[in-house]
């Protein structure tokens, strides 16, 4: 069975929002699905470097300082392929995203209980759950 690593990042703001970006209608891969960047990490890469060099593709933020706060893995038979996602977790005080039409279509900062007004992909909810889970214990 094959092996794929996909990155992600998910970017907080000041307000406890995140960043979502829609995936366009021309994309090959669930269309119009809500997702944050991200994307398959090249030969030989650092996953947190891949992580930042896709959220400048995708976003155009230069973010830093990513931590990993979170993984998920899953088996597409149809490919016979094992994907495993990891996801980094950043903070930016920039709100204005340049998005690369190409690839999505629109962006929107949402609060983590705000997922389910967005068609977002299988792996996001338990991902903003996570974050939410970890948000709260900081502040308790």
């Amino acid at each position: 069975m094959q092996k794929g690593l996909i990155v992600h990042t998910l970017i907080s703001n000041d307000l406890g929002e995140v960043l979502i970006i829609q995936r366009s209608k021309q994309n090959n891969v669930l269309p119009e699905y809500w997702d944050i960047p991200g994307g398959t990490l090249e030969d030989g890469e650092d996953p947190a470097v891949g992580a930042i060099r896709e959220t400048k593709e995708e976003t155009g933020l230069n973010v830093s300082n990513v931590r990993l706060f979170f993984q998920k893995s899953n088996v597409d038979i149809s490919k016979n392929k094992q994907f495993v996602t990891l996801v980094f977790h950043t903070n930016t005080s920039k709100s204005r995203v340049t998005l690369n039409s190409d690839e999505h279509e629109k962006y929107a900062w949402i609060q983590p209980s705000e997922m389910n007004r967005y068609k977002i992909v299988e792996y996001l909810s338990d991902c903003l759950n996570t974050y939410r889970e970890l948000k709260t214990k900081r502040i308790n």
